[in-house]
């Protein structure tokens, strides 16, 4: 074998290194987000059903006077919190010393 077929050979090497490495790293990152919205699917679900099962056990009389009181559906309530940053005190250096060389 000639030295520029070796070359070529192992720029295939690395090109068929690469693209593995590539579709295994994009499969993972799909496999993830997949998983993720999969689970926030299955938790909204479960929250459908248990209002949907509360819903008949309330008596047909509470819900008329329910909604003449104006109560309306409870809501998610959000808090940003911000992290109380620390002031550390500057050092304080003394005067520089001067260095004579003769």
């Amino acid at each position: 074998m000639n030295l520029l077929a070796s070359s070529l050979l192992g720029g295939l090497y690395l090109m068929i290194l690469f693209g593995l490495c590539f579709a295994l790293v994009t499969g993972v990152r799909c496999a993830r987000l997949y998983d993720k919205m999969r689970r926030s699917r299955s938790a909204e679900s479960k929250e459908e059903k248990d209002e949907k099962a509360a819903q008949p056990a309330k008596s047909a009389a509470e819900k008329p006077s329910q909604e003449k009181a104006g109560e309306k559906k409870e809501q998610r309530v959000y808090y940003i919190v911000e992290k109380k940053r620390a002031s550390r005190p500057r050092p304080k250096y003394s005067e520089p010393k001067k260095i004579r060389f003769e």
